[in-house]
């Protein structure tokens, strides 16, 4: 081979070697895509259940509470207002009586006896009495023909007066006699309830001993003493003034309703080292739920808010920013929405500003929601009480959401 014919035989060879190269790299190519680690798709986060509904318009009854106590109009321990022996208890422990019902008796004999013999004793000086004026009959005719003196007449005169004052002692006697035998008939002086007895028969009891025979406690109507702040006496009395308030009372766990009546008294002073005047309320009782000295919450209705716009208390979320609610936008996504909150009554609390009687909000689910959050919404009625299913929801309601 001459030198000059070399390069002319490599430049076939290289172009053979081209083809070759280029599918190397192509196999390699698709050997490295076949071999690199592979990934899951990413798959879209799971729109998260919530319960949600619309504000309403409703009522804010404004109430003032307190701790009261259920007092008796009426109680009174019976006691004897004579000496004598218990005889018959006419009473069963803790019976319902009327008023004048009798109660109890003692030994009448003693006193029957000294009521006869203050009558005889009225009845004898009657007799002396009458006699004396037959005489003074007698010496009136006589002095005018001479028979009798004028001094004969003066003194029969005088024995009249003296028999007839006697007579009317008698009669006071007679009528203390009666009133002291009346006194061993013990009768309830109103109707009520009578409570354990006192005393046991047989047993001689005296007006001046520590405890009654029973005691009786009027049951209906009853009243329930309570004390609130001084601060809302203003318009509690500017209220009462219009009308009875009412008032509800409750078992002091709240659980179980008892009664409803109206306020009957407000204390004419406030006491100074508490704050605090006293009202009275004033109960039916037909039903007895009430009992005398019974604790209770007592709760008087001060004013009426009307129409005010409300969501359930638990959908209102308290963060470090104040009160704030979730709202569902157009595009399914929760929002927080700053709110101003007023009163809150019964589960439900008052919107003062922040949200639309149309817009959405989130009732039970917060704690798994955060701002941008997309949301499955079971729309519910706007009410305080959480539906069954809401713990499908999300976690239990009213709680703090950290962002």
């Amino acid at each position: 081979m001459k030198p000059a014919d070399s390069p002319n035989h490599e430049a076939p060879r290289t172009r053979r070697r081209a083809p070759l190269v280029m599918a190397c790299v192509v196999l390699v190519a698709i050997l490295v895509v076949w071999l690199w680690p592979k990934h899951p798709a990413v798959k879209a986060a799971a729109a998260v259940p919530v319960n949600a509904g619309h504000p309403v318009n409703r009522d804010f009854p404004i109430r003032v509470a307190a701790v009261g106590t259920v007092q008796a109009l009426n109680t009174v321990d019976v006691k004897v207002r004579v000496d004598g022996q218990l005889q018959r208890v006419a009473f069963t422990e803790g019976q319902d009586v009327k008023a004048g019902q009798l109660l109890a008796q003692l030994d009448q004999g003693p006193l029957t006896a000294q009521l006869h013999q203050a009558e005889a004793a009225q009845r004898k000086d009657q007799a002396s009495l009458d006699n004396a004026r037959l005489d003074l009959a007698r010496y009136s005719k006589l002095v005018g023909i001479g028979a009798a003196t004028t001094q004969a007449v003066d003194t029969a005169k005088a024995q009249v007066e003296a028999l007839a004052a006697t007579v009317a002692a008698d009669a006071a006697l007679v009528q203390s006699d009666r009133l002291q035998l009346s006194f061993t008939t013990l009768a309830a002086p109103f109707a009520g309830r009578v409570g354990a007895r006192e005393a046991d028969i047989g047993a001689i009891v005296h007006p001046g001993d520590t405890t009654g025979i029973v005691t009786v406690t009027q049951m209906e109507p009853i009243t329930v003493l309570f004390s609130v702040p001084q601060d809302v006496l203003p318009e509690l009395l500017a209220n009462q003034a219009k009308a009875p308030l009412p008032v509800n009372v409750t078992t002091r766990s709240g659980a179980t309703a008892l009664a409803d009546g109206t306020l009957v008294f407000v204390d004419s002073t406030v006491d100074p080292t508490t704050g605090q005047i006293r009202l009275k309320a004033s109960f039916t009782n037909k039903d007895r739920k009430l009992w005398p000295g019974e604790l209770v919450n007592a709760r008087v209705l001060v004013r009426t808010d009307a129409q005010r716009l409300a969501v359930p208390s638990r959908a209102v979320v308290n963060t470090q920013n104040g009160t704030q609610l979730y709202v569902i936008a157009a595009n399914g996504t929760a929002q927080m929405r700053p709110v101003e909150t007023g009163v809150t009554v019964d589960g439900m609390t008052e919107i003062r500003s922040g949200i639309a009687p149309a817009e959405l909000v989130v009732f039970d689910g917060q704690s798994r929601l955060n701002p941008g959050t997309h949301v499955a919404a079971t729309t519910v009625a706007t009410v305080a009480e959480a539906p069954a299913n809401a713990n499908a929801a999300g976690s239990p309601p009213n709680q703090d959401n950290p962002s």
